[in-house]
């Protein structure tokens, strides 16, 4: 697939630019939440924060989510089969920011923060609005990242009326 852009206006508004700086921006443009993503290192528990996850089917419930090709974390999911997605509650840019370098669990806490374990054991976060946990059905690698389908076999709501975490309400962005 490629990628077609105009360096003209042709009618449509605004000025087509063909350049990676735009596009980049434009991309930043597409709403996303902030989530600490969970996993199994062996028998222990291991968390990341990331920002690209989405419903994927109705019934049965389907989520994925996107990891870097080279990170522990999809090291983690390929073996374990199994990850836990986290949303985070918002205005929780403190406890998203615990996660960004991957910490290790201690007693009873990733990153400072309380978890418990789901169904097959990767960590729900205490202060998380709610949390899922899949099942891995499919694994689709793409030039950076990895795609992780999964179908939710737990989950717990904590509190849904305050909203989650959004990555522009941090004020980061996630780009190379």
């Amino acid at each position: 697939m490629s990628l077609l852009l105009r360096s003209e206006d042709s009618g449509r508004g605004g000025e087509a630019v063909n350049d990676r700086e735009t596009t980049g921006r434009v991309m930043e443009l597409i709403p996303y939440g902030l989530y600490v993503l969970g996993s199994l290192n062996g028998s222990v528990p291991a968390a990341i924060v990331a920002n690209w996850v989405t419903q994927v089917s109705f019934s049965p419930p389907w989520v994925a989510i996107a990891v870097e090709a080279d990170s522990r974390m999809r090291e983690n999911i390929a073996r374990s089969g199994v990850f836990s997605v986290n949303l985070l509650p918002a205005g929780g840019r403190e406890i998203a920011k615990a996660f960004l370098k991957g910490p290790e669990a201690k007693g009873e806490t990733i990153g400072g923060e309380k978890f418990g374990p789901a169904k097959n054991g990767t960590p729900f976060l205490l202060g998380a609005t709610a949390s899922f946990e899949c099942r891995v059905k499919n694994a689709i690698e793409v030039p950076d990242h990895v795609v992780f389908i999964g179908e939710v076999v737990d989950a717990v709501l904590r509190n849904d009326g305050g909203g989650v975490l959004t990555l522009r309400e941090t004020g980061w962005h996630y780009s190379r």
